[in-house]
């Protein structure tokens, strides 16, 4: 009887290490702030923001756009209650390779990744230091597995005139 629950525990143990090296494992991307306004931003005004992920060896993440069946498409996106509105967000040129663990050409980023968020401040925005709040919701894989997706969030400071 012990010996049952002996391989039984092993056999669990076998089942779950992977899963759970890869949930306790550091996440393959590190997003940050590429570039955010100069100066102070006129209510009411178009402004530009960049954020950039540097994305570990071995690793890359996908584009904004992907087929269907596909890996989960990176979507940019401002946290709710923000004081701009997002009216596009920009890629770089992605590669385009069949993809080993979907079987499907896809567009994919390796090294780092940036995206360009095309914004309009709001006219009621409080003048003086603001943050808004930019949600990087993309999913990593290397060449064996992908992590599930996870959103990211990246703080860019700026000035309202």
């Amino acid at each position: 009887m012990r010996r049952e629950r002996v391989r039984v525990l092993a056999a669990a143990l076998v089942f779950l290490a992977p899963a759970a090296l890869v949930a306790a494992a550091k996440a393959p991307v590190v997003w940050g702030v590429k570039q955010s306004p100069a100066k102070a931003v006129k209510r009411g005004a178009k402004f530009s923001v960049t954020v950039a992920g540097q994305i570990d060896p071995g690793w890359h993440l996908y584009a904004l756009e992907e087929p269907q069946g596909g890996p989960v498409a990176t979507v940019v996106a401002l946290a709710e209650g923000d004081p701009a509105d997002l009216i596009r967000v920009e890629e770089g040129k992605p590669k385009m390779l069949p993809d080993p663990v979907f079987g499907k050409p896809t567009g994919f980023f390796e090294g780092s990744a940036a995206f360009g968020l095309r914004l309009t401040l709001d006219k009621s925005a409080n003048p003086g230091a603001q943050t808004l709040h930019v949600l990087i919701r993309y999913q990593s894989c290397n060449d064996r597995l992908c992590l599930p997706p996870r959103t990211d969030a990246v703080n860019v400071p700026f000035t309202v005139e």
